[in-house]
């Protein structure tokens, strides 16, 4: 059916009236019983959408089914290339249109979503396993009405845009090209199963696609010489290990806020490139539903934000969503695997690949990948399917039903209580924590994520020795035996197992587990499924988390040099800004002035430059980035040895602290630290703001933040300058309350657009690097007072 706009439906209007009168007196000229009727059909599908400063989409609609028209509309003008591209990735055909090797017979990869090339022919093997007619149906069938008709207008508005723009009208990186399709309802549902995947098995894209029966001879030799270093599974795990998808959240409560109204800080920490981008918007469905905020690339609602009555952020969690089995294979066939004493075979399912090749041909690959009970197999240079051993992966967010619904409750919710409870209805937010606060002030922690439903006692008996309990102690990885069993599992953890608190001061998360949201607060005694191995529950803490819980004691106490005790929006955003480093706080000055005292003169320049360091990441502090490199190079300050007062989980806040004189591996790696600035041509006392430098529009942009503080920016070094690929400050939110309604100010750091040619490609970027902030407008009234306003109708 051919959509309208306002302006067509005008043209229309007048046209229909026109008609209307001329039967109208062809009518008159006849008996009542001969009049003819008209009538207009009402449209399926129709949305306002009106656009405020930096091209932020206000979405209003009748219902769910018009409110998803209107966002995928406004969602195809802002990133219809690189969405077009991932729906290639989600249909297994990255080959087929990008290619499968170059001229020199080397594989054609991608940047994965979580960091790391991924090759086109391993990604389509893996897509075509995972993304099966029975998902999407299974999903849809799950789906509540309004999901339903969401993802429905979703799709009709995406697929709106492509019909006006055609081919030739879409932006250059993706102007009449033969990859650019039309989005189907199966797409939609591929996008939100990928999204609840990517804390899990999309991290083993390339392990899961190739893992092949063994060629006996050598499997043996090279099981043995590996170790946990060389696993490509676990080096995968790193990126949320270390905080490259990460985030900060605040919910302050009433008691510590100078309104008594609640505040918010929303820092979610993703990359800067792909699908994991985010993307501002206002859905309103009055009545129903109203709630400003951002949502990941591909789905159809805000993931995180707020309403008029609670704001809320996600942080990513410590639980453990998938694990791995060991299976004992038959003897007498690697490709079956013994449960007790029954030998059971696995599933083979044979797949083909169509795949471009350098000359303009077409070849089809074809791969048959293996499954268990319990999953695909996986395997990589650590985790070998041998002839007598193999691994097979199980993930819980595989049967993530009500991702949509889960997010579609917690928009609804009018207080931080009644936030908890949404949360609890499915307890299927995949990957993350929940922090929020509403406009009474009361503050909410929460961890309502999925976790692979194992018990305590199947962690206690069923992780064999050797290689599996060593992963679960150093990485928190569980490996069950497969043999037994009763160390299966399905499903998640049920909701009234989750840790939250709710409290009138403040709950916090910055990725250590639910241990410790407050400082006079341990949540302890959950299963240990949720935080195993290094964050497991008392274990030390994090910078972040450290920082994060001092930043709130120091402006309540009001020793942080800002006017007043009480949070404002304002001193929140100073306090953020200040890029506090919480750790060399604590170490730096005894260990520089054990440094200049020692006989260790090839460090004393160093040595001096850290001295004068105010501890912060800030763009202009000399010393800043010696110390980031200094930091890396001693991983992050985990060893125990650097410590002279150790770790005490009656005080995580202040121990460890202080520099142990006995260690001096500290001394070499500064040493190395002073070698690598040497050789990448840096001055011992260089600035971040004389290296973190993007270029958007020919314009070189400094971006604030360091990569492993609280105000959280890394960037890929090239050519002497930290820039992309980037990940770290994304989607900001500062939101509070007053008797209109919400409040908000914030920041999508990489701007709204991915086209290059938009308006709304660098605008957001440029305010950041100016250390500014934009409104977040929400109410009627701070909506129609924005100068850029423009609307736009849209109906079929």
């Amino acid at each position: 059916m051919k959509g309208n706009t306002s302006t067509q439906r005008g043209r229309c209007s007048r046209n229909l009236l026109a008609i209307g009168l001329a039967l109208g007196a062809l009518a008159a000229c006849g008996s009542k019983d001969s009049a003819p009727v008209v009538t207009t059909p009402d449209p399926v599908y129709s949305a306002e959408i009106r656009y405020t400063a930096y091209g932020v989409p206000h979405i209003k609609a009748a219902n769910f089914r018009g409110a998803g028209y209107g966002y995928g509309y406004a969602f195809a003008t802002d990133h219809v290339c690189l969405f077009a591209q991932e729906l290639v990735t989600l249909h297994g055909e990255r080959a087929r249109y990008f290619g499968e090797k170059d001229a020199n017979g080397k594989a054609i990869t991608y940047l994965g979503q979580l960091g790391g090339l991924v090759s086109n022919l391993e990604s389509d093997f893996f897509y075509k396993s995972y993304m099966t007619p029975d998902v999407t149906a299974r999903l849809k069938a799950a789906s509540s009405a309004d999901v339903r008709e969401l993802v429905s207008g979703f799709v009709a508005g995406y697929n709106r845009y492509l019909r006006d723009s055609g081919p030739d009208g879409l932006p250059a990186e993706c102007r009449a090209v033969s990859w650019v399709q039309p989005m189907s309802e199966a797409d939609a549902y591929f996008r939100i199963h990928q999204i609840a995947l990517t804390g899990s098995s999309l991290a083993f894209i390339t392990q899961i696609a190739g893992a092949q029966p063994p060629a006996l001879s050598g499997v043996a030799r090279a099981a043995s010489v590996v170790g946990a270093q060389d696993s490509q599974m676990l080096e995968a795990l790193r990126v949320f290990k270390e905080g490259g998808i990460g985030s900060n959240g605040y919910g302050l409560g009433r008691e510590v806020t100078e309104s008594g109204r609640g505040i918010v800080l929303g820092n979610p920490h993703f990359p800067w490139w792909g699908v994991l981008r985010l993307h501002q918007l206002h859905l309103s469905v009055p009545g129903q539903y109203d709630v400003y905020g951002a949502t990941l690339l591909g789905a159809p609602l805000p993931l995180i934000g707020f309403n008029k009555d609670v704001a809320w952020t996600h942080t990513f969690s410590t639980d453990q969503r998938f694990t791995l089995f060991q299976l004992k294979l038959d003897p007498s066939d690697p490709k079956r695997y013994m449960v007790g004493s029954e030998s059971r075979p696995m599933t083979a399912t044979t797949l083909q690949v169509q795949a471009l090749q350098p000359d303009g041909s077409m070849q089809t690959r074809e791969r048959t990948l293996y499954a268990t009970e319990f999953g695909p197999m996986t395997a990589d240079s650590l985790f070998v399917w041998s002839a007598t051993t193999a691994y097979a992966l199980k993930d819980a967010n595989r049967d993530n039903d009500h991702l949509l619904d889960q997010v579609l409750r917690n928009g609804k919710a009018t207080s931080a209580a009644s936030l908890r409870e949404a949360l609890a209805y499915y307890s299927e937010m995949p990957w993350v924590n929940t922090i929020a606060a509403d406009k009474d002030g009361n503050a909410l922690y929460a961890n309502y994520s999925v976790a692979a439903n194992v018990t305590d006692t199947q962690l206690a008996t069923c992780v064999p020795a050797g290689l599996p309990q060593g992963v679960l102690a150093q990485q928190g990885v569980v490996i069950l035996n497969a043999q037994d069993a009763t160390c299966n599992w399905s499903g998640h953890l049920p909701s009234a197992q989750r840790p939250y608190v709710l409290r009138t001061d403040y709950a916090m998360n910055a990725n250590d587990s639910h241990w410790w949201p407050n400082q006079n607060v341990r949540l302890a005694g959950y299963p240990r499924i949720i935080a195993t191995g290094p964050v497991a529950e008392g274990v030390e803490q994090g910078e972040r988390t450290r920082a994060g819980i001092a930043q709130i004691l120091d402006r309540v106490s009001g020793v942080d040099g800002l006017p007043g005790t009480l949070f404002t929006v304002a001193s929140l955003q100073e306090v953020y800004k200040a890029g506090r480093f919480y750790k060399p706080e604590r170490w730096l000055g005894e260990f520089v002035t054990a440094c200049l005292a020692s006989a260790r003169t090839d460090l004393a320049s160093a040595c001096t430059v850290l001295r004068d360091w105010n501890r912060k990441e800030q763009l202009d502090a000399k010393g800043a980035l010696l110390f980031r490199e200094f930091y890396a190079r001693m991983n992050e300050m985990k060893d125990a040895s650097l410590w002279r007062v150790p770790y005490d989980p009656a005080d995580p806040l202040n121990t460890p602290n202080g520099f142990n004189p006995a260690n001096t591996t500290a001394y070499d790696k500064l040493a190395e630290t002073v070698a690598y600035f040497g050789t990448q041509g840096f001055a011992l006392d260089e600035t971040p703001g004389a290296r973190q430098v993007i270029t958007r529009n020919g314009k070189p942009l400094v971006i604030p933040g360091g990569r492993y503080t609280f105000n959280n920016w890394r960037g890929q070094l090239a050519n002497g300058k930290y820039g992309d690929p980037a990940y770290g400050n994304s989607y900001m939110q500062y939101v509070t309350f007053d008797d209109k309604g919400p409040v908000a100010e914030g920041m999508l750091t990489y701007s709204q657009s991915t086209h290059a040619f938009s308006d709304h490609y660098a605008d957001l970027t440029e305010l950041y690097a100016q250390r500014q902030w934009a409104k977040l407008p929400y109410t009627e009234a701070q909506i129609t007072a924005d100068p850029n306003l423009r609307t736009l109708k849209i109906s079929e």
